[in-house]
């Protein structure tokens, strides 16, 4: 086993290199520390030796157009941002060299269980080259809060800040995944992304430079032990329709609020993540079949899905009291209102990370990542320096309850 490891890391490790920001040497950088790595720099795993193609995490290139790839041997070039795709954490980058490199080759994730050995291979803290050995601690891992379109593989193999982008290897040398977040407080728990969804995200951002996704036009629900109940259904399986939005898919299709969602195109539905998630890895244009539930009936409706980034811009435009870009918008309450201070949620946008983390019209939002907030202009000074993808923490008010939420920064 041991001959195996050292076999798999003199294989691997050449295609893993480590990723920070260019900075022209002419360009002076004041105000910069002189030590110590960029905030943003990472690891990549060229998958494509032919065309120079890498892939990493996209918050590794965030706010670059240049990137500085730095090989196993310590040769450096600079690289282009091909593309990012933010809901996903992934991003792709060319190089042009004449050394000859070396790619590593995918697997098929939906194979992957737990208990399956894996080594992870990046740079963290600076530390170039470094591999860790352990095992698939966890499979389909969501509402981690770590990006919109969430499915991780969990693992205990050694993963840190440096490490993101890096990838996670089956015992054959394949990649399983793509190494994206560990939690802070936590000890032996790392997050990747699937090698089946890394694929699916590269080939896009190679083709168009973006991802494009499927839009079906409805507000959806968990199915809770009294929905269960009371639609002769089991709680935890699929997911409840509580909006249909005229002229979108599922209206142009039939469906009805009260229709339990099963499947989508045969794939189980259990929560409004798996929802969002499968939607958004089918293309525009493409027509699926939905097995739902309605009155206790199974019932099959083909829906041609339209483009996400279509409906989300236009609801945009629907929507300028949402200076925020969460997924929703918020209004100041009533002044005659003696209770709870704190804006009101006026609007949730179907199918936004907000939606699928149960943020509802109506929530009082009382307190953002420690913070209390009286009204909408707080809650505006509280936001606006967290970029894209941060994570954001909500004390909301419903029904006289206090709930905890966390959402995370779409726009």
């Amino acid at each position: 086993m041991e001959q195996e490891l050292v076999s798999l890391a003199d294989k691997v490790r050449p295609a893993v290199v480590s990723l920070s920001p260019y900075v022209p040497k002419d360009v002076v950088r004041q105000g910069l520390p002189s030590k110590g790595r960029p905030a943003n720099a990472g690891a990549g795993v060229i998958f494509d030796a032919e065309k120079g193609f890498i892939v990493t995490n996209s918050h590794v290139v965030r706010n670059v157009q240049k990137i500085q790839v730095t090989f196993k041997n310590g040769d450096k070039v600079v690289g282009d941002v091909v593309g990012a795709d933010e809901d996903t954490d992934l991003a792709v980058v060319q190089i042009t060299t004449d050394q000859a490199l070396t790619a590593v080759k995918f697997a098929d994730s939906s194979k992957v269980k737990v208990g399956q050995l894996v080594v992870a291979v990046g740079n963290p803290y600076g530390l170039n080259d470094t591999t860790t050995f352990g095992i698939i601690s966890g499979l389909k891992r969501e509402n981690v809060n770590l990006s919109r379109y969430e499915d991780f593989i969990q693992t205990d193999a050694s993963i840190n800040p440096g490490n993101s982008g890096g990838p996670l290897l089956n015992i054959k040398g394949e990649v399983v995944g793509i190494n994206t977040a560990i939690i802070n407080y936590a000890q032996s728990i790392g997050f990747s992304i699937p090698s089946n969804m890394v694929l699916h995200v590269v080939k896009q951002l190679v083709e168009h430079g973006e991802v494009h996704r499927g839009w079906l036009g409805v507000g959806i629900d968990p199915i809770t032990e009294e929905l269960a109940e009371k639609n002769n259904s089991k709680m935890g399986v699929g997911v409840i329709v509580n909006s249909v939005f005229e002229g979108d898919p599922a209206h142009l299709a039939g469906l009805k609020v009260g229709d339990i969602i099963l499947k989508i195109g045969g794939a189980e539905i259990n929560s409004p993540n798996s929802l969002i998630r499968i939607i958004g890895t089918i293309s525009p244009g493409q027509t699926i079949n939905l097995d739902i539930l309605r009155k206790g009936e199974h019932q099959v409706v083909p829906v041609k899905l339209e483009s996400k980034k279509k409906k989300t811009s236009l609801m945009a435009s629907l929507t300028p009291n949402d200076p925020i870009d969460l997924g929703f918008t918020v209004e100041d309450a009533d002044p005659s209102d003696a209770g709870e201070k704190g804006p009101i949620v006026s609007i949730v946008i179907p199918e936004s990370y907000a939606a699928s983390k149960g943020l509802e019209a109506g929530d009082r939002i009382l307190a953002v990542n420690g913070k209390s907030v009286e009204n909408q202009q707080e809650l505006e000074n509280i936001l606006s320096p967290i970029e894209k993808g941060g994570a954001i923490f909500v004390l909301i008010l419903r029904n006289d309850k206090k709930i905890h939420l966390g959402l995370v920064r779409e726009n």
